[in-house]
This record gives structure tokens, C-alpha cells and sequence, in this order.
């Protein structure tokens, strides 16, 4: 007769805010500043595009702000990462990256499809040398670069 495996008590799981609480005050400020630069834009370098751009920047931001701030639910185990209901497996996964820093703690993990974003996962109390062992032999490890954006993004708070 062949034997059971629980693969389920191998998996490593915890709860997260995949996103920063928000700050209503410095979203209301930089929204300001937005429309103010975009009246400025429009007005002096006649520039409608930029001007879309920055107004619609300002109400990407507002709607961001109205998102519930929520936890979610991480898991990783044998056949990949899920992130709530939504689940990513190995296969589909490009490399994987725990960055390990005094103020910042994450796994971060880039996807084959070159259109989808690089997944970021805040990792709280959870060991990363456990996360690390449990990837490594699936996807390869490779460290990924923070864009520009993501240090403004953090820089701001937002």
C-alpha cells in the first residue's frame, strides 16, 4: 500500500499587509500637488499629455487610498506561493529574491510573463532561511534590483 504524505505541514504560512497603511493626510497633500503642477504644466509649457498624465497619477492615487487595508494570507509550499486565492507556481516563476535589510523585510519574486509585475511580500516575523529552503530547489535565486520607483514609493509612504 503506498504511503500518505501531508505535504501541508510542510508549508510555511503567515499573514501580512502587502501594502502600507494609509496615510490619508500625505495622499491628500501629494494630490494637491499634482493637480497644482499639472494647472502649471498646462498653463506654461502647453503640455496636454503631461497634464493628463499627472491629473490621472492624482486620481490613480485617490483610488488607491480608498482600497481597504487589509490582511492577507501567504503560503508557501510544494508546488508554489499563494498570495490569498491567487496562486503562482514554480513553473511560472522567473527567480526569486528575499531582500533582508534592518528596516525591510521581503520576499520578492518575478514572474515569467514579462508583463506582470514583480510580487512583493512583506515576510513580518517569518524566518527567511525557511522561505529560502523551501524555493531554492524549485526557482532559482537571483537578486533583484528596487526600481527607482520602488524607493520613491517608499521614501514617500504611499
Amino acid at each position: 500500500m503506498p504511503q500518505i504524505i501531508d505535504l501541508r505541514k510542510n508549508d510555511i504560512r503567515w499573514s501580512t499587509h502587502l501594502f502600507p497603511p494609509h496615510h490619508r493626510d500625505r495622499t491628500l497633500y501629494i494630490t494637491v500637488a499634482l493637480i497644482i503642477v499639472a494647472g502649471l504644466v498646462a498653463y506654461f509649457a502647453r503640455d496636454f499629455l503631461f497634464t493628463t498624465v499627472l491629473i490621472l497619477s492624482a486620481v490613480v492615487l485617490n483610488l488607491n487610498m480608498t482600497r481597504p487595508h487589509r490582511q492577507s494570507e501567504i503560503t508557501v509550499h510544494a508546488t508554489g506561493v499563494s498570495i490569498d486565492d491567487q496562486h503562482h507556481h514554480y513553473a511560472d516563476m522567473k527567480s526569486f529574491w528575499i531582500d533582508y535589510q534592518p528596516n525591510l523585510k521581503e520576499l520578492s519574486i518575478e514572474l515569467k510573463k514579462g508583463y506582470a509585475p514583480r510580487i512583493r511580500v512583506p515576510l513580518e516575523d517569518t524566518n527567511p532561511l525557511e522561505i529560502r529552503r523551501a524555493m531554492v530547489s524549485y526557482v532559482p535565486e537571483k537578486e533583484h534590483e528596487q526600481s527607482l520607483l520602488d524607493h520613491i514609493v517608499r521614501l514617500i509612504g504611499i
